[in-house]
Order: C-alpha cells, then sequence, then structure tokens
C-alpha cells in the first residue's frame, strides 16, 4: 500500500523541518509548501490525502487557503487541519463552520497529530 500523502504548509522553516521529519518516520509521505500560493500551485499537480495548514501566514492565510481549496470538488472530502500557535476560541468556532477536521495547537505534539492524521484517514 502506499503511504498518504500529506500536504503540509507552513512559512515556519523550523516548523516545517520538525513536522516533516516527525510524520515522514511515521509512514506518511509530506509535501511542503511555504505559502498558500504555492501549495495551490502543488494542488494543481497532486493530490494529497490530507491538508494541514499553518492558519497564520502572509499574504494568504490559512481561512483563505482552505476557501481556495474546497472551490475545488476534487478536494471536498480531503480532512484539512488548521496548525495555530493561539488557541483561539472564534478562529475555532469559524474554522468549524468551514468544515475543518482538527486544530491541532503549536509546539505540535507528534504523537497526537499522528492520532488524529491516522483517525481521519482510517489508517491503523
Amino acid at each position: 500500500m502506499d503511504k498518504p500523502l500529506i500536504l503540509f504548509v507552513d512559512d515556519d522553516p523550523d516548523v516545517v523541518a520538525a513536522i516533516k521529519s516527525g510524520l515522514e518516520t511515521r509512514e506518511y509521505e509530506v509535501l511542503i509548501a511555504g505559502s498558500g500560493k504555492e501549495a495551490l500551485g502543488m494542488l494543481e499537480v497532486s493530490e494529497p490525502d490530507l491538508m494541514i495548514i499553518d492558519l497564520r501566514m502572509e499574504p494568504m492565510n490559512g481561512f483563505e487557503l482552505f476557501q481556495a481549496i474546497r472551490k475545488d470538488l476534487k478536494f471536498a472530502g480531503v480532512p484539512v487541519f488548521f496548525l495555530t500557535a493561539v488557541d483561539d476560541a472564534l478562529a475555532k468556532k469559524y474554522g468549524q463552520k468551514l468544515g475543518v477536521s482538527a486544530f491541532i495547537t503549536k509546539p505540535v505534539d507528534l504523537q497526537y497529530l499522528d492520532l488524529r492524521i491516522r483517525k481521519s484517514l482510517a489508517v491503523c
């Protein structure tokens, strides 16, 4: 069976390195995008099984990227996690209204993230 493909979008190189390494050791293939625009370009040529998007990026934030992704019906059922440094109740409510699968707070607990990914992908 192929490894699940995860698109990880974050503009912080330290976070990217840590999470990419942690996910790859857990048998996931990880694509990295440093911005929303880069992520949209990658989605033209790849179909990830799950996406993890940093909420606070510039110039396109996580909510804006999520809404752009959901305009394409082929990604309508792909689970999307938001990664955030701030535990913001209003952001969570808005994200849930949009259909975000999960909010993961930084610093990331890789064991918890892996559990959430497996649950979302039903890979056990």
